[in-house]
């Protein structure tokens, strides 16, 4: 009997230093919070931590460090049975971010630190063995690396139909350039910051133009096996709006509301994690798999990290 395939995803792994403060610090004083914590961060790497609670087998794949400031990290993967065999290492200490929880506003401020830790290379990337996956999900970064990460898993696809991958990418930071990646991809999420980049002040706005980019693109690298994408874009406490480009419904989804937030640290990458599990693992269609997304970031926010997580049922 074969082993079950599992969800690779594809990013950066992180040192997260939390604060959970009464309300916001003023500038040049000297405050006590009323908490303080370590926590595994990084897009993908929560991505995974949500997963992993919601029952899926999953993998994490990027560059990691034999540094001592990395062993936490490490060691809370394995506490989460997230696979890590597979990520290469470096000897630099890992990036890190401070986090302010405030928690009479339910806001989150986050100041990232990171100095040129190297990030995943293709050639690292070539070393996978691709029939041990359902799906693969990328943060957008390098567009280069990652370009030919998908193009391969592209490959792959063509010669393996009947166990195809599907790949997702998560647009958030803020480059035009990235919707190369999005055009290879079947599933593509938009975050918000990089729709105000653009100039989008809706999610509807940010769907649209995030299809006509694509269709754009397509236009000039004119191919016929072009993935007909699932454009996703969550708007925070407001809604995430969908189109499903190969039938062209498209659907507004209100977010479900929450009266006490107590950590929304990592909301956007639960919601991108648990939609994929609904489209994965529990074969949902897209309308469902969203209203699935919206109702586990929901239920994460009113508590404390990711390990809640698997208590979330419908």
């Amino acid at each position: 009997m074969s082993e079950e395939r599992r969800v690779l995803c594809v990013g950066m792994c992180v040192l997260d230093i939390i604060h959970l403060c009464a309300e916001y610090p003023q500038e040049d004083t000297d405050k006590r919070c009323l908490d303080g914590y370590w926590q595994r961060g990084g897009n993908a790497s929560n991505n995974c931590s949500v997963l992993s609670k919601l029952g899926a087998k999953c993998e994490f794949l990027g560059m990691t460090s034999s540094a001592a400031a990395f062993q936490f990290l490490y060691e809370d993967c394995k506490q989460r049975n997230i696979i890590i065999k597979n990520c290469p290492k470096t000897t630099m200490n890992p990036p890190f971010s401070s986090v302010l929880l405030v928690k009479n506003k339910g806001t989150r401020t986050i100041v990232h630190a990171n100095t040129g830790f190297p990030i995943l290379k293709y050639k690292e990337f070539q070393k996978i063995n691709l029939h041990d996956y359902s799906w693969i999900h990328f943060e957008g970064r390098n567009v280069d690396e990652t370009k030919q990460m998908i193009d391969m898993i592209r490959k792959h696809n063509e010669k393996h139909k009947e166990k195809r991958i599907k790949i997702s990418i998560e647009l958030e930071k803020l480059n035009k350039d990235l919707y190369i990646l999005a055009m290879r991809s079947d599933v593509v999420f938009v975050g918000k910051d990089i729709a105000h980049h653009m100039g989008w002040s809706t999610a509807k706005e940010a769907v649209c133009n995030s299809q006509k980019i694509i269709n754009d693109l397509k236009s000039i690298e004119p191919e016929e096996n072009w993935p007909l994408q699932q454009i996703i874009c969550p708007w925070g406490s407001e809604c995430a709006d969908v189109l499903d480009v190969a039938t062209n419904e498209y659907n507004s989804l209100p977010a479900v509301p929450v009266e006490n937030i107590v950590d929304s640290l990592g909301a956007g990458d639960t919601f991108v994690a648990a939609v994929i599990y609904a489209l994965n693992n529990l074969q949902k269609n897209l309308k469902q798999a969203v209203e699935y997304g919206n109702q586990v970031a929901a239920f994460k926010i009113q508590q404390r990290g990711y390990d809640c997580v698997e208590n979330f049922n419908i």
